[in-house]
């Protein structure tokens, strides 16, 4: 199976986190980060989303633009600082075939392709990271590629941490 990790675009303030929306800074790089990568999620077969409004918003728009015909999924383990271990559930009907995309947040998303791959990987805002796996068990993924708005590059934190 493909999964394609999406992490909400950039956003603006707000008293109450769960209100915060992108703003069309954010909004301009998530298009182009789906743009440039188009052709490879014309088969998505599920999206799932957090249901806060700034990852809701940004699997919409996703979701608009590479031509998504069904419904997304509110995936309440999509939540910020979620655990691998209870994201997995959620997609055990999964099979070889499918192609799904998560959208969430970075912590939830890092830490998914940490148990998912073994790599360590940064994610910015309107990131979107494809992993190649035949299991959802710990180690069982490959990285594919990574998009960025800036860069095509897989962002691994050790080579962050090195530049401090």
């Amino acid at each position: 199976m493909n999964l394609y990790l999406l992490r909400h675009g950039m956003t603006a303030r707000a008293d109450d986190d769960t209100l915060r929306r992108l703003t069309d800074e954010g909004i301009d790089a998530l298009k182009k980060v789906i743009d440039r990568r188009k052709a490879t999620l014309f088969d998505i077969h599920e999206v799932h989303s957090s249901p806060m409004g700034r990852v809701r918003q940004t699997a919409e728009i996703a979701s608009e633009k590479f031509k998504f015909k069904g419904q997304i999924t509110n995936n309440e383990s999509l939540m910020k600082l979620t655990r691998a271990e209870d994201i997995v559930p959620t997609l055990q009907h999964l099979t070889d075939a499918s192609n799904v995309m998560l959208v969430s947040h970075e912590s939830s998303l890092c830490n998914f392709l940490l148990w998912l791959t073994g790599e360590d990987v940064l994610m910015s805002n309107s990131s979107l990271t494809a992993v190649k796996t035949d299991k959802l068990e710990r180690s069982a993924g490959k990285i594919l590629w990574q998009e960025s708005p800036n860069s095509s590059e897989i962002k691994h934190t050790a080579s962050f941490v090195d530049m401090f």
